[in-house]
């Protein structure tokens, strides 16, 4: 089902299009209304429609200004335009604009359905092209993902290095000179070819490093000679290294029964220079074994002030990553607060620190649940301006304490949403990143949300669903196993044998021999 938004200046027409056509019958869920044009963009950032009827004359932003910014913003949305003026003008404008249809008012509520009927039909063409494309892209990309891991293994270990970054920059398009950095997720798990649970977990988590970070060409994801996992990560302009580790570590803590760590090697510039990163990163590895920390790098001598930042930045980034755990953001807290006693803080700078703790808490929360804003923030900042350390602090945790308690009310309905929509789409490349970008949330909160009210996992959910349906698929039909796995999501038959077993204790084919005795 598809949204649509209805944008008209005079009230009785829009109003007439939402309460007069069948809109669920043509495949339309849900009918907004904007009165303006800068209305109907707010509506489209806020419910991401892929329908729009909209009037040409209107006040403030005609309807022609609208559809431009629509276009130049990028909004992949199918665009009616109605107007009471037979201009040759307009009509050519909207073609060069590339709308789907232009009537003249009044017009008839038929051949309007009509046309909103025609587009719903283009919408499903277009997601089933999608689909079919996707599901052929991932057959190809086993190869191709093979065949880069290939040489990102010989790379690493000094094997056939020009002729591979020549390669990689002609056949993958990555730009081979990007400053880069070797990260190596531990407890170290090694994959072979035996099936394991060590080695089923392995491999899960770098399938989930390759859909977080490879698919958003961040880094790319492999395994070395030794079949540990390692991701060389590219440098951004809009996020450094360590805060992409900390997004992934924060998901795998979320998705699977273990404490990641990960230790980084040094920043390198180019391909050409990887393998002294991942020689960084494995003297690293060697050598602090019993580091707590959950990103180890190499820290150099500091002063005062900075040992007090970096142990600020470390608990503060733990709170957001814990975002909705209110016991553990208040336990973290409560180690910032005695670190600006032990580091006797003047009152001014521990409530500018007070501060930025709960204004980043506050937008993260924000940003992650789509809450609307309030003036709490505001009044924070007038309770702490002449404010002691201590007292600081204290108006600091009843913020926490009180931002947080808004929360519990709208997470069952979230995760309520999230396995509907896994029931329903198991045949199709399901990750984190796709179910919370369709419920509008990030896929750090999502995840987070999901363990705590289901217990498991996502993505673990989402195995055990597949496992479920392909046992009862084994049991009542006598499709081949490779079908079966293709119709529960898995592209690779032997990945699904190894997930069937982890998950049954006994192959496809044995448990349908076993059923059926």
């Amino acid at each position: 089902m598809y949204k649509a938004i209805v944008v008209d200046d005079e009230k009785m027409i829009r109003s007439g299009i939402q309460k007069m056509l069948p809109w669920r019958g043509l495949g339309v869920e849900e009918v907004f209304t904007a009165a303006s044009g800068s209305e109907a963009l707010d509506l489209i950032a806020l419910h991401k429609p892929e329908i729009i009827i909209t009037d040409i004359s209107m006040t403030k932003m005609t309807g022609i200004e609208l559809i431009e910014r629509i276009k130049r913003l990028d909004y992949k949305i199918k665009i009616i335009v109605l107007t009471g003026y037979d201009s040759f003008e307009y009509a050519q404008k909207c073609l060069r604009m590339q709308v789907e249809d232009f009537f003249l008012k009044p017009i008839d509520e038929e051949i309007l359905a009509l046309a909103i009927k025609k587009i719903v039909d283009a919408l499903e063409e277009e997601k089933r092209d999608l689909i079919s494309q996707k599901v052929k892209r991932r057959a190809q990309g086993t190869e191709e993902q093979l065949k880069l891991e290939k040489m990102m293994r010989d790379l690493v270990h000094n094997r056939k290095c020009h002729r591979h970054i020549d390669t990689i920059q002609r056949e993958y398009h990555y730009d081979v000179d990007s400053n880069m950095q070797a990260a190596i997720i531990v407890p170290t798990l090694y994959a072979s070819t035996q099936y394991s649970e060590e080695n089923f977990l392995a491999l899960s988590i770098k399938n989930v490093c390759i859909g977080l970070i490879d698919a958003g060409w961040h880094g790319i994801t492999f395994m070395d000679d030794d079949g540990k996992i390692i991701i060389a990560l590219f440098e951004s302009s809009s996020i450094n290294i360590v805060e992409r580790i900390e997004q992934l570590n924060n998901i795998l803590k979320d998705e699977f029964e273990t404490t990641p760590k990960v230790v980084l090697g040094n920043l390198v510039k180019g391909f050409a220079e990887f393998s002294t990163s991942y020689n960084d990163a494995i003297y690293l590895m060697e050598t602090q074994k019993e580091s707590i920390r959950e990103i180890i790098q190499n820290i150099n001598s500091e002063s005062r002030f900075k040992l007090f930042n970096h142990i600020f930045l470390e608990l503060k980034s733990h709170m957001i990553s814990n975002t909705g755990n209110v016991e553990l953001i208040i336990k973290a807290f409560s180690s910032f607060a005695k670190a600006t006693e032990s580091y006797n803080l003047a009152d001014s700078f521990a409530r500018r620190c007070c501060f930025d703790i709960a204004s980043t808490l506050y937008f993260t929360y924000i940003s992650d649940s789509g809450e609307g804003t309030d003036g709490k923030l505001n009044a924070l900042l007038m309770a702490l301006l002449n404010a002691s350390r201590e007292d600081a602090c204290e108006f600091t945790r009843d913020f926490i304490t009180q931002l947080f308690s808004r929360e519990e009310a709208n997470i069952h309905e979230i995760v309520s949403q999230a396995k509907n929509l896994i029931d329903e789409c198991l045949a199709e490349d399901l990750s984190i990143m796709d179910i919370s970008s369709k419920l509008y949330i990030t896929p750090n909160y999502f995840s987070r949300l999901f363990k705590k009210v289901t217990g498991e996992g996502c993505n673990e959910y989402i195995v055990r669903k597949r496992i479920e349906k392909a046992k009862c698929l084994l049991e009542t039909t006598n499709m081949k196993t490779g079908r079966i796995a293709i119709l529960v999501g898995y592209r690779d038959t032997n990945y699904f044998s190894l997930a069937f077993k982890k998950y049954t204790g006994e192959s496809p084919t044995k448990y349908r021999e076993n059923i059926r005795v």
